[in-house]
């Protein structure tokens, strides 16, 4: 049975426990080892960063929190420079950009990640901003971090010291910026944050399973089962594609491919197939003048209405409400 701690920003701990998955084993990583992720450990989390399952839930939990959610790699200095930077809140995204908290936030993370051992940690920086690190643990240890927060989680005010220190290498109308942002974030209280951690100690432990059985060397042929079953899938994308028909595709049985289909992905194959349809049917709103119902019959759904459903499943708006975003902005 696998479990995950999470401490909240009161410092209570919550336990999340998953009846099967990852094993709670030691952590490995110290100060200096930059090069001492195992190999598995380094493909399995660029399997994770690229997996449907982590994008979708990726999406709706920054649309519904307004929190950021980066996968961090176990060896924080190699994370890609586009996940390291991922922010959404906008005191912090400035100061990135002018590169006064770069080096400060990858020593934050630095710092979390030595304190875990197999529990999430949550602390705060010293611009006063509440940070938290999940690992994703593994039969090889730590392959992952869910790293979220960046958020304001109490009302005290700026760090004078910490503002008098930050501002000597901005423009004076920057540090002016800096303190209006700072004052306009979002605070979240410790309940709301809480719950965001109970949200996100769940996922983490559904990453786990997922990466546990990218380790699994796969079955003689399963991994061409799931890259043949893709390819029909994109194929087929416009059409009614049933499990009967993927199988026989396949040459094996609709439950055996189920099983191996979200082994490999971390998705169903109705969850892969209507996620796909989704983001052809977001570029067609965009990108074509044509009616509604004609993008809904063209990326493969039977009716308006079940179109509607699943474009507001997997985005949080109908298809007409993400058109007018899109092109308004």
């Amino acid at each position: 049975m696998s479990s995950l701690t999470l401490h909240s920003c009161d410092g209570q701990p919550l336990m999340l426990v998953s009846p099967r998955g990852a094993k709670n084993l030691f952590y490995w990583m110290t100060e200096t080892t930059h090069n001492s992720t195992p190999k598995e450990a380094e493909i399995v989390y660029k399997e994770l960063l690229g997996a449907d399952l982590f994008s979708i839930y990726r999406t709706a939990f920054e649309k519904v929190t307004g929190q950021t959610l980066a996968l961090i790699h176990p060896d924080i200095i190699s994370t890609p420079e586009d996940e390291a930077s991922r922010c959404k809140n906008d005191f912090c995204s400035l100061m990135l950009d002018t590169e006064v908290c770069k080096s400060r936030c990858t020593e934050h993370s630095i710092d979390l990640s030595k304190r875990i051992d197999q529990q999430a940690f949550t602390a705060s920086c010293e611009a006063n901003i509440t940070t938290t690190l999940i690992p994703i643990n593994t039969k090889v240890g730590i392959v992952a971090y869910i790293r979220s927060g960046q958020v304001r989680t109490n009302e005290k005010e700026i760090d004078p010291n910490f503002f008098l220190k930050i501002s000597a290498a901005m423009p004076p109308h920057v540090s002016r910026d800096v303190v209006m942002l700072f004052d306009a974030a979002r605070v979240y209280t410790k309940d709301e944050y809480k719950s965001q951690l109970t949200l996100l100690g769940a996922f983490a432990l559904q990453l786990s399973d997922l990466a546990n059985n990218l380790l699994i060397k796969p079955a003689p042929g399963s991994g061409g089962i799931v890259d043949v079953t893709k390819h029909y899938i994109h194929e087929k994308l416009s059409e009614k594609i049933s499990l009967d028909a993927l199988a026989e595709n396949a040459k094996v049985t609709n439950s055996y491919l189920c099983k191996q289909f979200k082994k490999a992905t971390g998705l169903t194959v109705v969850e892969y197939i209507n996620r796909h349809r989704i983001e052809l049917a977001k570029e067609l709103l965009t990108s074509k003048k044509v009616r509604i119902i004609e993008i809904a019959y063209e990326t493969g759904f039977q009716s308006l209405s079940q179109f509607n459903r699943s474009f507001h499943r997997y985005t949080g708006q109908s298809p007409t409400e993400y058109k007018k975003a899109e092109l308004s902005s």
